[in-house]
């Protein structure tokens, strides 16, 4: 099977990039990883005015250029069967990616605050209430409409890809948060050990974020 040519743009992280790259990875789909090193700075300004929206990442598909990462990854997961079944199921996936994003605009609110008193404070108060609640709410959607598995009941999605890059990145900065999410734990390492994506994540760059 031919498959387009593929090249994605990114800062060298997994943020926001990885649920494609975890795509990619399952559905064996070779593509194209442009990497931003932190080492090079000046790279970024001079390639802000080109992108579709100024800012990274965006995904290039025979040569036609895609900007906004829950866009494209829909794009492409639908293409590899990675986006459910029915319009209901593609609803679901679409709002569970949709509430993750709302939880990193909550975890941006400290993460980016550059007074370090007032950043604890803002992390323990997060910590406290809305993490708990945002996690109350992804493990209620797992364990009902996802049946325990995966997000949707036909099987994994990109959505699945979402959730466990962010429970991968919230247990390597933030480890006590998970330890009583046994559901999504098990979902995390469920994904994580998903053919191609286990391999991905062997040989994939070792970043912080």
């Amino acid at each position: 099977m031919s498959h387009p040519t593929y090249k994605l743009t990114y800062f060298d992280v997994r943020g926001v990039a990885e649920a494609v790259r975890f795509v990619f990875a399952y559905a064996k789909v070779p593509f194209e990883d442009v990497r931003i090193s932190h080492d090079s700075p000046a790279d970024w300004p001079a390639l802000k005015p080109k992108t579709p929206f100024r800012q990274l990442p965006y995904l290039e598909i025979d040569g036609e250029v895609y900007g906004q990462s829950a866009a494209f990854t829909r794009l492409v997961a639908k293409k590899y069967n990675l986006a459910g079944t029915t319009d209901e199921e593609q609803a679901h996936v679409d709002a569970i990616a949709d509430y993750i994003k709302d939880i990193w605009n909550s975890i941006y609110k400290f993460w980016m605050e550059p007074d370090a008193e007032k950043k604890e404070k803002l992390r323990d108060e997060y910590f406290k209430t809305g993490l708990v609640e945002h996690l109350d709410v992804l493990e209620s959607h797992l364990n009902g409409y996802g049946k325990g598995k995966f997000f949707v009941p036909s099987g994994v999605t990109w959505a699945d890809f979402v959730v466990a890059t962010f429970a991968f990145t919230l247990q390597k900065h933030f480890p006590a948060t998970l330890e009583q999410r046994e559901a999504l734990k098990a979902h995390m390492e469920r994904v994580n050990n998903l053919p191609g994506i286990k391999e991905w994540i062997a040989k994939r760059p070792q970043t912080q974020n």
